[in-house]
């Protein structure tokens, strides 16, 4: 720890060896945000911010985080919680260690066997890979489901495929009882707190998640470590945890200080039964000996055998697992890089740094991008070359438990976040490959796109990433038209903008780039040398990626009226407002968009007005532009506000964001126009109108103020 503080002192002040050349050079798009005598000063700072940027920076950060095992909570936790904060210091920026205490399980055993007709025992913890000693680690874990009921169960089976919602209503359809049975569900298709909690729900005691070969193992490619993907005895880790809000579980809405009041935990809607995750040998071992019916076509995995719904009466299986759940003390790190002219304005840029075992992939490959970031700003801050906006840096801690860390720093600073929160970019496990993509609030997309023209793309640097991004868009189908921009993408959940976007309303954006031919996800062999194996080892997508958000931060926290764009909202209203009445139309719902396609019409051209007089405030510099300058600060965060209903979402009141928010049934996927598409999920239709004609005046209001605003500048 002391060794590396010394070294990072020493590549801040003079840039880490072996450092990459000046990207090439581009034609700088965009700046329209930036008053024009002070555009080429910009282009020569976001320039020197990606000359600083370095893959051999990267590396260093990867060395140093993915280093040895750091569950949340654990002594690994806490020499990670110092590793951070050394290396924020060493930088220069302001540091804090923000402690919290939070309601975090802990595991103590778990067994798993077959006991009828004859007893085998299975295995729940992957073994040492020769090739890999870091698998061998000491403090490397068996496999277990934070939040897991306690218990021993031993029963008959039944396989639920995915475990998702459909999954088990095809079950009742096909009169296969789970009550009183320990199900069987194959990861993929939804969070797997969502299988637990149809599980337990459809009466089971006990539910075992696997890793099936046709979704992870050999039929995607050479496991490893010859190759990239699960091997039989891989195991997917992760929180179960479904509860109608984010962060702590004992604490919704404030932070989880010491001695914060706390919810009893007797009240909370956590699993009772056990759950146990496995690799796919386990499971073949259970499933190669049932006996019932066979299953659905799409439900047949790879296994070599026909998959049966019920193991039958002879098939017995005993399951028992162990954990704690306790008021556990962990902490974010946030390095911050005071602005000059308007510090108390914040763009925040972060990813979590708790991971199940080494993390290499999940999170660091996003966490070391947040360093390097950092050692970009604080490097042309020590040449006397800062933000106007303040730049924080996060590490968040305990994500894996349930994204608590980062929600309950958002909790402990709303009314300033509501206040002056600019943007947020989250960057979990951000570097998988060289494929870029983004998912994010409307009003960042153009951003996005603009700074993607000026980046090369990893491995191709005769080809931008945006060109790139474009290319490989129309050929997927994801973009919106033909000849049309790739799409940004509504944002759910799984991850640390949840609290930033849907609990204070601040633009987030989830950035990064996959496209790695396997995964180690959350299992013991995410280590360093999986990711260089398979994702790596000359950290060009990592020096992609960062260059990228460098010109994002570089952007929001410099420009002299912020680069968010309100007029994108009413694209992507259409398109919502189109998807909405599909689903209603798929659940025989009657709902009538025309109240909010109506708004959306009405409200663009005068968003494209108030967007067009505000970049001519700025080109004619003097007294418009201090008027612009007004306006885009006690205005453009104000509209991204509106978005937020106090009341929160019906059944889930911590989520306050009516305009996008996870969604109910996976808890991965975006919800678009959320109240009306839960009210189209349960068949009230009275309720989707509703909702429609709430959001279409919530746009007109936001109109209204766009159009006085304009007028004034």
């Amino acid at each position: 720890m002391r060794r590396w503080a010394l070294a990072a002192s020493t590549a801040v002040a003079v840039g880490l060896a072996g450092a990459a050349p000046e990207p090439p050079a581009a034609t700088h798009s965009g700046l329209n945000e930036f008053a024009p005598d002070r555009r080429d000063g910009q282009r020569e700072y976001e320039s020197a911010l990606n000359s600083v940027a370095s893959a051999a920076g990267l590396r260093e950060f990867h060395d140093l985080l993915a280093s040895e095992p750091h569950i949340a909570g654990s002594a690994g936790d806490m020499r990670q919680i110092e590793r951070l904060a050394s290396a924020f210091r060493a930088m220069g920026l302001e540091t804090e260690i923000d402690w919290f205490w939070a309601y975090l399980p802990h595991p103590i055993s778990a067994e798993l066997e077959i006991v009828a007709p004859e007893r085998k025992t299975l295995s729940v913890q992957e073994p040492p890979i020769e090739a890999d000693p870091a698998t061998a680690h000491p403090d490397l874990t068996i496999g277990w489901n934070g939040h897991s009921g306690s218990g021993e169960v031993t029963s008959g089976v039944v396989y639920a495929n995915y475990g998702t919602k459909d999954d088990f209503a095809e079950l009742r359809r096909l009169g296969v009882d789970a009550r009183g049975k320990i199900v069987l569900a194959r990861y993929g298709g939804n969070y797997r707190g969502y299988k637990a909690k149809f599980a337990e729900e459809a009466g089971a005691v006990g539910l075992i998640i696997y890793t099936d070969p046709a979704d992870s193992g050999y039929m995607r490619g050479l496991m490893y470590p010859e190759g990239g993907w699960a091997t039989a005895e891989q195991i997917q880790r992760g929180s179960i945890k479904v509860i109608p809000w984010a962060g702590d579980a004992l604490t919704p809405g404030v932070k989880a200080t010491e001695h914060a009041e706390r919810l009893d935990p007797e009240m909370l809607d956590l699993p009772r039964i056990p759950v146990q995750p496995v690799g796919w040998g386990a499971a073949q071992a259970i499933m190669e000996q049932m006996k019932g019916a066979g299953v659905p076509e799409k439900w047949q995995g790879a296994m070599p055998f026909p998959y049966r719904l019920e193991g039958g009466p002879d098939l017995r299986v005993r399951l028992k697992v162990e954990q704690e759940r306790r008021i556990t003390r962990t902490a974010n790190v946030t390095g911050t890089l005071r602005g000059t002219t308007k510090p108390d304005q914040l763009v925040i840029v972060g990813a979590h740094h708790d991971a199940w075992c080494h993390g290499a992939a999940d999170p660091t490959c996003g966490t070391m991008l947040v360093m390097e970031a950092a050692r970009s700003f604080s490097e042309l801050a020590r040449r006397g070359e800062r933000p106007e906006r303040s730049v924080v840096f996060g590490g968040w801690g305990a994500e894996e438990m349930g994204i608590v860390g980062s929600v309950e720093w958002v909790e402990g600073r709303r009314e300033e976040l509501l206040r002056k929160g600019v943007a947020y970019i989250n960057l979990d496990a951000s570097t998988m490959g060289p494929l870029f993509n983004a998912s994010g609030a409307a009003s960042l997309a153009g951003l996005v796109r603009e700074v993607t023209t000026l980046v090369p793309q990893a491995r191709d640097p005769e080809t931008t990433v945006f060109e790139e991004w474009s290319s490989r868009s129309r050929a997927t189908g994801a973009a919106t038209a033909p000849g049309a921009p790739p799409r940004v993408q509504g944002m759910g959940g799984g991850s640390d903008h949840i609290g930033f976007a849907f609990f204070v309303g601040v633009p987030s954006l989830s950035a990064g780039s996959g496209g790695a031919r396997g995964t180690a996800y959350h299992s013991n062999y995410d280590t360093l040398r999986w990711y260089r194996q398979v994702v790596g080892d000359d950290y060009e997508p990592g020096l992609m990626n960062t260059r990228v958000v460098n010109l994002l931060l570089a952007r929001l926290s410099r420009a002299d009226v912020l680069p968010l764009r309100p007029s994108a909202w009413a694209g992507d209203l259409r398109d919502l407002s189109a998807k909405l009445v599909e689903r209603a139309k798929a659940l025989s719902v009657q709902v009538d968009p025309s109240a909010l396609v109506s708004a959306t019409e009405a409200f663009e051209p005068v968003a494209q007005r108030f967007e067009a007089a505000l970049r001519d405030a700025v080109a004619r510099g003097g007294d418009s532009l201090e008027r612009a300058r007004r306006v885009s600060d006690d205005l453009l965060l104000t509209i991204e506000r509106r978005w937020l209903d106090p009341q929160g979402l019906p059944g889930r009141p911590w989520f306050k964001h009516v305009y996008m928010a996870p969604d109910d049934d996976s808890g991965y996927s975006a919800w678009p126009l959320p109240v009306a598409r839960a009210a189209v999920e349960r068949g009230d239709a009275a309720a989707a109108q509703e909702a429609i004609s709430a959001l279409a005046a919530r746009l007109g209001d936001i109109g209204a103020a766009l159009e006085q605003a304009g007028a004034g500048l």
